[in-house]
């Protein structure tokens, strides 16, 4: 009698194709495995990198422009808003190379929701909808500000949040070290007693000027302020009192130029005022409504209010005759030295080698 292995057969097949589909199905699964393990790799190696790259800058600016540029290449997303808060500073960056609507509507939305003097630590981690994410950037009890994260497809996972909070971590310390750092250069390049740029520090802008000006051929001024029988004061009143003296001119000639302008004390009763991107003429003007304004100031000076006059000497670029900071220094002295010599209390020019005296304005102080 012939068995009929005919089903047999077909059941061991059936067993074998089952076995097949198992086995596919376990690749398919090992395969992704394999390479969500190799994208977590991949992730953390650019995790590690950004944090390297945050926490190994001491500029603030740069700091910022790693972390929009670094975080979209391994977190998805359309739009980063970063609150800082010393100072209190919103910035957004998104995919877009141009500014857009939405950035502005998320730029006003975080100004609403963290106002100046607001504590980001009261703020929500994950949005409800999950397509929002907000970092509190703390240290200690110390809010540095706030990070968030928008995306318009797909939610945020609970693992990405870890990974932007390892971000945020690290981002708070390389703000609050950028921060001290600047503090600290601030402090190095200030004069203790007026606040002004030190004379190291103020011969730095005069270089960086000088260097613009033979690049470019862009025009400068350098005016050099000497207060006149100064000594007199410090005799007379003390030194405490000289010192308001100074305080106070030097609080006043803060007020008298632009921003982009510098104003150093250059030694004791000397001080200097760089004027970028300015020519002879308007360098004059101001020169000459700062010596009238320190002319008809009344100076506390202790318990005595004091009358004090400055002579001002200005010194031109593009010069053929100055060629480095001590030569432009050199000019300006020179005109306040001719200054002095015409009297004091007036403005005179350096200009190609030559020094001229300026007419003084003889209008009444009111």
């Amino acid at each position: 009698m012939i068995k009929d292995w005919t089903s047999e057969y077909e059941a061991e097949l059936r067993a074998v194709r089952n076995l097949s589909r198992e086995l596919a199905q376990s690749n398919d699964l090992l395969a992704g495995e394999r390479d969500a393990l190799k994208q977590w790799s991949r992730n953390l190696l650019a995790l590690n990198h950004l944090t390297q790259v945050l926490t190994g800058s001491l500029d603030s600016e740069t700091i910022v422009q790693s972390l929009f540029t670094g975080l979209a290449t391994f977190v998805p997303l359309d739009i980063i808003g970063l609150v800082r808060t010393h100072p209190h500073r919103v910035m957004t960056w998104s995919r877009s190379p141009v500014f857009t609507c939405e950035e502005m509507q998320v730029r006003e939305r975080l100004l609403r929701r963290f106002p100046e003097g607001a504590n980001s630590s009261s703020f929500p981690t994950l949005g409800d909808d999950r397509h929002t994410m907000t970092i509190p950037l703390m240290i200690s009890q110390d809010t540095q500000g706030l990070l968030h994260l928008e995306r318009r497809q797909g939610t945020f996972s609970e693992a990405e949040f870890l990974v932007v909070s390892t971000v945020g971590t690290s981002l708070a310390l390389a703000l609050r070290n950028a921060d001290t750092h600047r503090q600290i250069q601030e402090l190095a390049s200030r004069d203790s007693l007026t606040g002004l740029l030190n004379r190291r520090a103020f011969e730095e802008v005069l270089a960086r000027e000088l260097k613009a000006g033979s690049r470019y051929s862009a025009s400068a001024c350098f005016l050099l302020v000497d207060v006149d029988h100064f000594k007199v004061v410090n005799d007379q009143l003390g030194h405490l009192a000289g010192d308001q003296v100074l305080t106070t001119l030097a609080a006043l000639m803060r007020k008298a130029v632009r921003d982009i302008d510098a104003v150093g004390r250059y030694g004791g009763e000397e001080f200097g005022i760089v004027l970028p991107h300015t020519n002879l003429d308007r360098a004059l003007v101001l020169a000459e409504r700062l010596r009238r304004q320190i002319e008809c100031q009344a100076f506390e000076a202790g318990e005595e209010s004091v009358r004090m006059t400055a002579s001002i000497g200005i010194a031109h670029i593009p010069d053929m005759t100055i060629r480095s900071v001590s030569d432009w220094v050199a000019a300006a002295d020179s005109a306040l030295y001719g200054a002095k010599g015409l009297g004091r209390n007036r403005v005179v020019v350096h200009a190609q080698g030559q020094v001229c005296s300026i007419e003084k304005s003889v209008l009444a102080c009111t």
